[in-house]
């Protein structure tokens, strides 16, 4: 009988593989986002003609163009004029596969627990997709990545284009409301304030008017407190989530950015600015996805003290 190691019985090969696997895939839609950011406010097509180093021009091989790690083999540098590629470009492809990865983490390998309409059904683990097929647990990942990496690419051409850097918001948010309205499980929850589902009528109908509701205070909510981008970024959010999401979110990133704010005027320094950081609202957002479920039951006992029951 050949030996085998205890650590190899219990190894959590396929939670590796798949945090492995999104985090590739976030990187290299990171690597898209760079494209987009640096080609529109430039009015070039951000789909055609290869990747090319602003400087010299000369192409991009695709060796040196693996996310992160060619600009780590490069140095940092052009291979062929030398010239000093920024660390944004690797920044947010890691940024963007560490959020996707997080969302794998907390909901594939999770097993759903973390969101409010799959955190009761049977299976854990990846388990839950392989062996039981749990469509709408890969859908809600998918979403919610995607969702995280639109708000960051919004928020990154904002500080290029100003207002029009959500061009194409209308389609993503219809594009969202038109998934969870397939998919009732990953969507928001009910439209009443602790979450409760109405109409009382069957799906599709409360998760319509759960999404249109999120839709509508994400838009109002952020032109209030951030302007347009913000109002694009929690209008998206809403249709996903709902507008008790929109809320915590609205809070959240105000008292980020006011965190922010005072300790960078306390310390005197300002932030590079080829190398910018995740921006309040994706933070915000990315804690409000992985913390949903014991965010709601937070946010219901609020409900309950409030009204006196």
């Amino acid at each position: 009988m050949p030996f085998t190691a205890p650590w190899i019985v219990h190894f959590p090969g396929a939670e590796i593989a798949t945090v492995t696997l999104a985090f590739a895939w976030g990187a290299t839609v990171g690597s898209f986002i760079n494209v987009v950011v640096h080609r529109l406010p430039r009015g070039e097509s951000p789909v055609s003609g290869r990747s090319h180093c602003p400087k010299c021009g000369s192409a991009i091989r695709a060796r040196d163009n693996v996310p992160v790690l060619g600009w780590l083999l490069l140095r940092g540098r052009c291979r062929d004029c030398d010239a000093a590629i920024s660390p944004r470009y690797p920044l947010v492809e890691a940024a963007c596969g560490a959020l996707t990865a997080a969302v794998a983490a907390a909901e594939l390998v999770g097993g759903g627990r973390w969101l409010p309409l799959l955190a009761d059904a049977s299976g854990r683990g990846i388990d839950r997709l392989l062996l039981l097929g749990d469509w709408p647990l890969l859908i809600s990942c998918g979403l919610h990545a995607a969702i995280l990496m639109t708000m960051l690419a919004w928020s990154l051409l904002a500080v290029e284009c100003g207002s029009l850097a959500c061009r194409g918001s209308a389609a993503a948010i219809v594009g969202v409301i038109l998934v969870v309205v397939v998919t009732p499980l990953a969507g928001p929850v009910g439209v009443l304030p602790d979450g409760g589902s109405w109409p009382p009528s069957s799906p599709p109908w409360p998760t319509l008017v759960a999404s249109v509701a999120g839709v509508a205070l994400g838009a109002v909510a952020g032109r209030l407190t951030g302007g347009v981008v913000d109002g694009c970024c929690l209008a998206l959010l809403g249709a996903a989530l709902g507008w008790q999401a929109v809320v915590v979110v609205t809070v959240g990133t105000s008292a980020i950015r006011w965190v922010t704010t005072a300790v960078g005027a306390a310390s005197n320094r300002r932030p590079h600015p080829g190398a910018p950081g995740i921006p309040a609202i994706v933070t915000a957002a990315a804690v409000q996805i992985l913390c949903w479920h014991p965010i709601l039951t937070a946010w219901r006992h609020v409900i309950r003290f409030m009204g006196g029951s």
